[in-house]
Protein backbone atom coordinates (compact mmCIF):
# COMPACT_ATOMS: atom_id res chain seq x y z
CA UNK A 1 0.00 0.00 0.00
CA UNK A 2 2.70 2.39 1.40
CA UNK A 3 4.77 1.68 -2.00
CA UNK A 4 1.92 2.25 -4.08
CA UNK A 5 1.36 5.70 -2.82
CA UNK A 6 5.23 6.32 -3.18
CA UNK A 7 4.78 5.63 -6.67
CA UNK A 8 1.63 7.98 -7.17
CA UNK A 9 3.43 10.47 -5.20
CA UNK A 10 6.17 9.70 -7.68
CA UNK A 11 4.09 10.10 -10.75
CA UNK A 12 2.68 13.52 -9.50
CA UNK A 13 6.28 14.94 -8.84
CA UNK A 14 7.50 13.38 -12.27
CA UNK A 15 3.88 15.43 -13.96
CA UNK A 16 4.81 18.38 -12.03
CA UNK A 17 8.18 18.68 -13.25
CA UNK A 18 7.13 18.47 -16.65
CA UNK A 19 4.39 21.11 -16.52
CA UNK A 20 7.25 23.24 -14.86
CA UNK A 21 10.11 22.64 -17.38
CA UNK A 22 7.37 23.01 -20.02
CA UNK A 23 5.57 26.21 -18.79
CA UNK A 24 9.58 27.40 -18.52
CA UNK A 25 10.10 27.09 -22.33
CA UNK A 26 6.71 28.55 -23.22
CA UNK A 27 8.35 31.26 -21.13
CA UNK A 28 11.11 31.88 -23.20
CA UNK A 29 8.68 31.94 -26.42
CA UNK A 30 8.51 35.47 -27.84
CA UNK A 31 5.35 37.47 -27.04
CA UNK A 32 5.01 37.45 -30.87
CA UNK A 33 4.79 34.04 -30.99
CA UNK A 34 1.30 34.06 -29.69
CA UNK A 35 -1.52 33.01 -31.77
CA UNK A 36 -3.96 35.38 -33.99
CA UNK A 37 -6.69 33.90 -32.57
CA UNK A 38 -5.60 34.99 -28.88
CA UNK A 39 -4.47 38.33 -29.96
CA UNK A 40 -8.08 38.94 -31.63
CA UNK A 41 -9.86 37.67 -28.50
CA UNK A 42 -7.91 40.00 -26.26
CA UNK A 43 -8.38 42.93 -29.05
CA UNK A 44 -12.07 43.01 -28.67
CA UNK A 45 -11.41 43.18 -24.54
CA UNK A 46 -9.74 46.17 -24.81
CA UNK A 47 -11.96 49.04 -23.52
CA UNK A 48 -9.87 52.35 -23.25
CA UNK A 49 -7.72 54.36 -25.53
CA UNK A 50 -4.53 53.92 -23.87
CA UNK A 51 -4.73 49.96 -23.47
CA UNK A 52 -5.56 49.97 -26.82
CA UNK A 53 -2.58 52.00 -27.68
CA UNK A 54 0.15 49.99 -25.36
CA UNK A 55 -1.24 46.75 -26.81
CA UNK A 56 0.13 47.87 -30.41
CA UNK A 57 3.44 49.13 -28.91
CA UNK A 58 4.51 45.57 -28.29
CA UNK A 59 5.75 44.19 -30.82
CA UNK A 60 5.18 44.37 -34.86
CA UNK A 61 2.99 41.34 -34.68
CA UNK A 62 0.52 42.74 -32.28
CA UNK A 63 0.61 45.59 -34.88
CA UNK A 64 -0.65 44.18 -37.15
CA UNK A 65 -3.61 42.37 -35.65
CA UNK A 66 -6.99 42.99 -37.40
CA UNK A 67 -7.63 46.95 -36.62
CA UNK A 68 -10.14 47.40 -33.86
CA UNK A 69 -13.37 49.45 -35.51
CA UNK A 70 -14.95 51.70 -33.60
CA UNK A 71 -17.99 53.94 -35.32
CA UNK A 72 -18.08 57.02 -34.63
CA UNK A 73 -21.09 58.40 -32.42
CA UNK A 74 -22.97 61.33 -33.03
CA UNK A 75 -20.20 64.08 -32.38
CA UNK A 76 -21.17 66.14 -30.03
CA UNK A 77 -21.12 63.59 -27.50
CA UNK A 78 -17.27 63.48 -27.89
CA UNK A 79 -14.98 65.20 -25.64
CA UNK A 80 -12.34 66.08 -28.22
CA UNK A 81 -11.68 67.81 -31.66
CA UNK A 82 -13.03 65.89 -35.02
CA UNK A 83 -12.15 66.76 -38.57
CA UNK A 84 -14.39 67.80 -40.25
CA UNK A 85 -14.63 67.99 -44.70
CA UNK A 86 -16.93 69.45 -47.06
CA UNK A 87 -17.38 68.20 -50.60
CA UNK A 88 -20.37 68.76 -52.37
CA UNK A 89 -23.57 68.78 -50.10
CA UNK A 90 -21.65 66.12 -48.23
CA UNK A 91 -20.08 66.60 -44.53
CA UNK A 92 -18.18 64.51 -43.00
CA UNK A 93 -16.50 64.08 -39.60
CA UNK A 94 -13.50 62.06 -38.18
CA UNK A 95 -12.24 60.92 -35.10
CA UNK A 96 -8.40 60.42 -34.09
CA UNK A 97 -9.51 57.66 -31.78
CA UNK A 98 -12.51 56.27 -34.06
CA UNK A 99 -13.49 54.25 -37.74
CA UNK A 100 -15.13 56.86 -39.26
CA UNK A 101 -16.55 59.01 -40.87
CA UNK A 102 -19.77 60.33 -39.31
CA UNK A 103 -21.61 61.77 -42.51
CA UNK A 104 -24.26 64.50 -43.14
CA UNK A 105 -26.58 65.42 -46.17
CA UNK A 106 -26.20 69.52 -45.86
CA UNK A 107 -27.82 71.16 -48.77
CA UNK A 108 -27.39 74.57 -47.47
CA UNK A 109 -23.11 73.50 -47.35
CA UNK A 110 -23.45 72.97 -51.50
CA UNK A 111 -20.45 74.80 -53.29
CA UNK A 112 -19.01 76.59 -50.03
CA UNK A 113 -15.39 76.71 -48.73
CA UNK A 114 -14.02 76.89 -45.13
CA UNK A 115 -12.51 80.11 -44.24
CA UNK A 116 -12.50 79.77 -40.32
CA UNK A 117 -13.88 77.59 -37.63
CA UNK A 118 -14.17 78.57 -33.65
CA UNK A 119 -16.20 77.41 -30.81
CA UNK A 120 -18.34 75.00 -32.73
CA UNK A 121 -18.93 77.86 -35.32
CA UNK A 122 -18.17 77.68 -39.51
CA UNK A 123 -17.41 81.19 -41.15
CA UNK A 124 -17.84 79.78 -44.50
CA UNK A 125 -17.83 81.31 -48.17
CA UNK A 126 -19.75 80.40 -51.51
CA UNK A 127 -18.75 80.63 -54.91
CA UNK A 128 -22.65 81.39 -55.69
CA UNK A 129 -21.40 85.04 -54.89
CA UNK A 130 -17.95 84.69 -56.48
CA UNK A 131 -16.70 83.87 -52.92
CA UNK A 132 -18.06 87.09 -51.81
CA UNK A 133 -21.48 85.85 -50.44
CA UNK A 134 -20.37 85.09 -46.73
CA UNK A 135 -22.13 83.46 -43.55
CA UNK A 136 -22.00 81.67 -40.40
CA UNK A 137 -22.62 77.91 -39.58
CA UNK A 138 -23.06 75.68 -36.55
CA UNK A 139 -23.12 72.18 -38.27
CA UNK A 140 -24.08 70.70 -35.03
CA UNK A 141 -27.49 73.14 -34.73
CA UNK A 142 -28.01 73.78 -38.45
CA UNK A 143 -28.13 77.65 -37.70
CA UNK A 144 -27.42 79.49 -40.12
CA UNK A 145 -26.19 83.63 -39.83
CA UNK A 146 -25.54 85.65 -43.04
CA UNK A 147 -23.18 88.50 -42.92
CA UNK A 148 -22.89 91.23 -46.20
CA UNK A 149 -20.97 90.80 -49.23
CA UNK A 150 -17.57 90.91 -48.88
CA UNK A 151 -16.29 94.02 -51.03
CA UNK A 152 -13.45 91.93 -53.02
CA UNK A 153 -12.10 88.74 -53.05
CA UNK A 154 -10.24 87.66 -49.63
CA UNK A 155 -7.85 85.45 -49.80
CA UNK A 156 -8.05 84.79 -45.88
CA UNK A 157 -10.66 85.48 -42.82
CA UNK A 158 -10.48 84.77 -39.19
CA UNK A 159 -13.39 85.91 -36.65
CA UNK A 160 -12.71 87.43 -32.51
CA UNK A 161 -15.88 85.14 -30.67
CA UNK A 162 -18.46 83.30 -31.69
CA UNK A 163 -21.29 85.49 -33.82
CA UNK A 164 -23.80 84.87 -31.00
CA UNK A 165 -21.36 87.60 -29.01
CA UNK A 166 -22.18 91.67 -29.65
CA UNK A 167 -18.47 91.75 -29.24
CA UNK A 168 -18.09 89.26 -32.93
CA UNK A 169 -16.07 91.07 -35.28
CA UNK A 170 -14.62 89.32 -38.55
CA UNK A 171 -11.53 90.15 -40.45
CA UNK A 172 -10.48 89.57 -44.34
CA UNK A 173 -7.09 90.14 -45.80
CA UNK A 174 -6.53 90.03 -49.76
CA UNK A 175 -3.31 88.18 -50.89
CA UNK A 176 -1.72 91.19 -51.45
CA UNK A 177 -2.48 92.33 -48.20
CA UNK A 178 -2.06 95.85 -49.18
CA UNK A 179 -5.49 96.33 -47.32
CA UNK A 180 -7.50 94.89 -44.78
CA UNK A 181 -11.46 94.69 -44.35
CA UNK A 182 -13.58 94.37 -40.91
CA UNK A 183 -17.40 94.07 -40.21
CA UNK A 184 -18.69 93.48 -36.29
CA UNK A 185 -21.53 92.82 -35.41
CA UNK A 186 -24.80 95.02 -35.86
CA UNK A 187 -22.89 96.60 -39.02
CA UNK A 188 -24.38 96.45 -42.80
CA UNK A 189 -21.22 96.72 -44.23
CA UNK A 190 -17.80 96.01 -44.66
CA UNK A 191 -15.12 98.53 -43.79
CA UNK A 192 -12.31 99.08 -45.64
CA UNK A 193 -8.63 100.35 -44.36
CA UNK A 194 -5.58 100.62 -46.29
CA UNK A 195 -2.00 99.55 -44.68
CA UNK A 196 -0.12 102.69 -44.12
CA UNK A 197 3.16 100.50 -43.89
CA UNK A 198 3.43 97.70 -45.95
CA UNK A 199 4.77 93.99 -46.04
CA UNK A 200 8.68 94.21 -47.43
CA UNK A 201 8.70 92.93 -51.62
CA UNK A 202 11.05 89.83 -50.55
CA UNK A 203 8.74 88.90 -47.93
CA UNK A 204 5.53 89.56 -50.05
CA UNK A 205 2.26 87.32 -49.92
CA UNK A 206 0.44 85.80 -47.21
CA UNK A 207 -0.21 82.07 -46.82
CA UNK A 208 -2.91 81.02 -46.87
CA UNK A 209 -3.64 79.71 -43.38
CA UNK A 210 -5.49 81.36 -40.85
CA UNK A 211 -4.48 84.85 -39.67
CA UNK A 212 -4.82 84.62 -35.92
CA UNK A 213 -6.02 87.38 -33.31
CA UNK A 214 -3.74 87.41 -30.11
CA UNK A 215 -4.23 90.30 -27.36
CA UNK A 216 -5.77 93.08 -30.09
CA UNK A 217 -3.43 92.02 -32.58
CA UNK A 218 -3.38 89.75 -35.96
CA UNK A 219 -0.82 87.69 -36.83
CA UNK A 220 -0.04 86.34 -40.26
CA UNK A 221 1.88 83.82 -41.78
CA UNK A 222 3.68 84.79 -45.13
CA UNK A 223 4.72 82.04 -47.55
CA UNK A 224 8.12 82.50 -46.71
CA UNK A 225 8.78 81.53 -43.14
CA UNK A 226 8.48 85.16 -41.07
CA UNK A 227 5.23 86.36 -39.53
CA UNK A 228 3.87 89.69 -40.12
CA UNK A 229 1.25 91.29 -37.61
CA UNK A 230 -0.64 94.63 -37.16
CA UNK A 231 -2.70 96.07 -35.37
CA UNK A 232 -6.02 96.81 -36.70
CA UNK A 233 -6.32 99.81 -34.92
CA UNK A 234 -2.73 101.44 -36.48
CA UNK A 235 -2.76 99.73 -39.97
CA UNK A 236 0.80 99.15 -39.98
CA UNK A 237 2.69 95.80 -40.78
CA UNK A 238 5.37 94.61 -38.79
CA UNK A 239 7.43 91.65 -39.33
CA UNK A 240 8.93 89.24 -37.04
CA UNK A 241 12.68 87.43 -37.16
CA UNK A 242 12.92 84.94 -40.64
CA UNK A 243 12.01 81.06 -39.38
CA UNK A 244 15.52 79.87 -39.50
CA UNK A 245 15.80 76.00 -41.72
CA UNK A 246 17.86 75.75 -45.01
CA UNK A 247 16.81 77.59 -47.65
CA UNK A 248 16.72 74.79 -49.89
CA UNK A 249 13.17 73.13 -47.46
CA UNK A 250 11.14 76.15 -49.21
CA UNK A 251 11.09 74.26 -52.21
CA UNK A 252 10.03 71.33 -50.12
CA UNK A 253 7.32 72.94 -48.48
CA UNK A 254 4.04 71.80 -48.66
CA UNK A 255 2.02 73.53 -46.06
CA UNK A 256 2.18 75.87 -43.09
CA UNK A 257 0.00 76.79 -39.79
CA UNK A 258 0.25 79.32 -37.53
CA UNK A 259 -1.18 78.21 -34.01
CA UNK A 260 -1.64 79.89 -30.51
CA UNK A 261 -2.27 78.63 -27.32
CA UNK A 262 -1.22 79.16 -23.70
CA UNK A 263 0.04 82.66 -24.43
CA UNK A 264 2.13 81.52 -26.92
CA UNK A 265 2.15 81.33 -30.87
CA UNK A 266 2.96 78.20 -32.89
CA UNK A 267 4.34 77.73 -36.41
CA UNK A 268 4.07 74.30 -38.10
CA UNK A 269 6.15 73.26 -41.29
CA UNK A 270 5.33 70.32 -43.51
CA UNK A 271 8.00 69.26 -46.06
CA UNK A 272 7.84 66.33 -48.85
CA UNK A 273 10.56 64.03 -49.15
CA UNK A 274 12.37 64.94 -46.41
CA UNK A 275 13.23 63.63 -43.35
CA UNK A 276 11.59 64.66 -40.54
CA UNK A 277 8.64 65.65 -42.51
CA UNK A 278 6.75 68.26 -39.92
CA UNK A 279 9.33 71.03 -38.39
CA UNK A 280 7.91 73.26 -35.18
CA UNK A 281 8.90 76.37 -33.97
CA UNK A 282 7.33 78.74 -30.90
CA UNK A 283 7.65 82.43 -30.82
CA UNK A 284 8.93 84.52 -28.26
CA UNK A 285 6.31 87.53 -27.63
CA UNK A 286 9.14 89.66 -26.08
CA UNK A 287 12.10 88.87 -28.31
CA UNK A 288 10.05 87.93 -31.69
CA UNK A 289 12.18 85.16 -32.08
CA UNK A 290 11.00 81.65 -32.94
CA UNK A 291 12.79 79.02 -31.14
CA UNK A 292 12.34 74.94 -32.42
CA UNK A 293 10.01 72.87 -30.30
CA UNK A 294 10.97 69.65 -30.21
CA UNK A 295 8.83 68.50 -27.72
CA UNK A 296 4.86 69.69 -26.82
CA UNK A 297 4.71 68.12 -23.35
CA UNK A 298 0.95 67.09 -21.94
CA UNK A 299 0.03 68.88 -25.15
CA UNK A 300 -0.99 68.44 -29.11
CA UNK A 301 -1.55 70.25 -31.86
CA UNK A 302 -4.60 70.10 -34.02
CA UNK A 303 -3.85 71.77 -37.98
CA UNK A 304 -5.96 72.75 -40.70
CA UNK A 305 -6.45 75.33 -43.06
CA UNK A 306 -9.56 76.48 -41.50
CA UNK A 307 -8.75 76.22 -37.73
CA UNK A 308 -5.10 75.46 -35.65
CA UNK A 309 -4.88 75.21 -32.15
CA UNK A 310 -3.16 73.85 -28.89
CA UNK A 311 -5.12 71.07 -26.74
CA UNK A 312 -4.47 69.49 -23.52
CA UNK A 313 -4.02 65.26 -23.87
CA UNK A 314 -6.93 63.77 -22.73
CA UNK A 315 -5.27 60.34 -22.89
CA UNK A 316 -1.39 59.77 -21.98
CA UNK A 317 -1.24 57.70 -25.70
CA UNK A 318 -2.61 61.33 -27.85
CA UNK A 319 -0.13 63.52 -26.37
CA UNK A 320 3.29 64.84 -27.57
CA UNK A 321 1.52 65.14 -30.82
CA UNK A 322 0.58 66.91 -34.14
CA UNK A 323 -3.31 65.89 -35.69
CA UNK A 324 -3.60 66.90 -39.28
CA UNK A 325 -5.79 67.52 -41.93
CA UNK A 326 -5.03 64.11 -43.75
CA UNK A 327 -6.89 60.50 -43.40
CA UNK A 328 -5.60 56.97 -44.17
CA UNK A 329 -8.43 54.18 -44.57
CA UNK A 330 -10.49 56.40 -42.55
CA UNK A 331 -8.57 56.90 -40.13
CA UNK A 332 -6.85 60.47 -39.17
CA UNK A 333 -2.87 60.89 -39.90
CA UNK A 334 -1.01 61.77 -36.53
CA UNK A 335 2.41 62.90 -36.31
CA UNK A 336 4.35 62.10 -32.89
CA UNK A 337 7.16 64.30 -32.07
CA UNK A 338 8.74 61.59 -29.95
CA UNK A 339 9.19 59.00 -32.95
CA UNK A 340 9.22 61.82 -35.95
CA UNK A 341 6.89 59.61 -37.83
CA UNK A 342 3.72 59.82 -39.30
CA UNK A 343 0.92 57.43 -37.84
CA UNK A 344 -2.63 56.20 -37.61
CA UNK A 345 -4.21 54.58 -34.70
CA UNK A 346 -4.86 50.96 -34.48
CA UNK A 347 -3.25 50.50 -37.77
CA UNK A 348 0.13 49.63 -39.14
CA UNK A 349 0.16 52.77 -41.53
CA UNK A 350 3.36 54.60 -41.25
CA UNK A 351 5.58 57.37 -42.71
CA UNK A 352 9.09 59.47 -41.94
CA UNK A 353 9.21 61.64 -45.11
CA UNK A 354 6.05 62.45 -46.30
CA UNK A 355 2.30 63.22 -45.22
CA UNK A 356 0.48 60.51 -46.54
CA UNK A 357 -3.43 59.62 -47.06
CA UNK A 358 -5.78 61.33 -48.25
CA UNK A 359 -5.18 65.49 -47.57
CA UNK A 360 -8.32 67.47 -47.29
CA UNK A 361 -8.02 70.62 -48.47
CA UNK A 362 -11.59 72.27 -47.30
CA UNK A 363 -12.02 70.85 -44.26
CA UNK A 364 -11.12 72.06 -40.24
CA UNK A 365 -10.74 70.57 -36.77
CA UNK A 366 -13.49 71.85 -34.67
CA UNK A 367 -14.57 70.74 -31.15
CA UNK A 368 -18.35 69.86 -31.35
CA UNK A 369 -20.90 71.85 -29.07
CA UNK A 370 -24.28 72.45 -29.28
CA UNK A 371 -25.15 76.27 -29.07
CA UNK A 372 -27.58 78.30 -26.88
CA UNK A 373 -29.31 80.68 -29.71
CA UNK A 374 -31.45 82.79 -29.90
CA UNK A 375 -34.39 82.61 -32.01
CA UNK A 376 -34.03 86.73 -33.54
CA UNK A 377 -30.09 86.51 -33.29
CA UNK A 378 -29.81 88.45 -36.60
CA UNK A 379 -25.98 89.60 -37.29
Amino acid sequence: MKKAENEKSLKNAEDFVQLYLCKKDQEKKLWSDLPQELLDLVVKHLRDTESRITFRSICRSWRSSPPIYRPLPFPTLLDSPCLLTLGGSKCRIYHPLYNGPYQMDIPALLGVRIRCSKNGWLLLSSDKGGDRSVFFFHPFNMTKIELPCLPFAIETMTFSTPPTGEDCFVIGIPFLAREFCIIRRGEESWRIFPFTKMIPDDIRLLSNCNPILYEGMCYCLCQLPVVAVFDPNERRWRITCRIRFPIALLYKLVHNYLVEGNGKLFAVFEFKDYEPCIHVFSLNLDTMKWDAVKNLGNQMLYVSLGSSFLELAVKRGMRNKIYLPNVQDNKCVIYSLKTKECRSFFSNYFTRISTHGKEHYNCTWIKPALATLDEDLKW
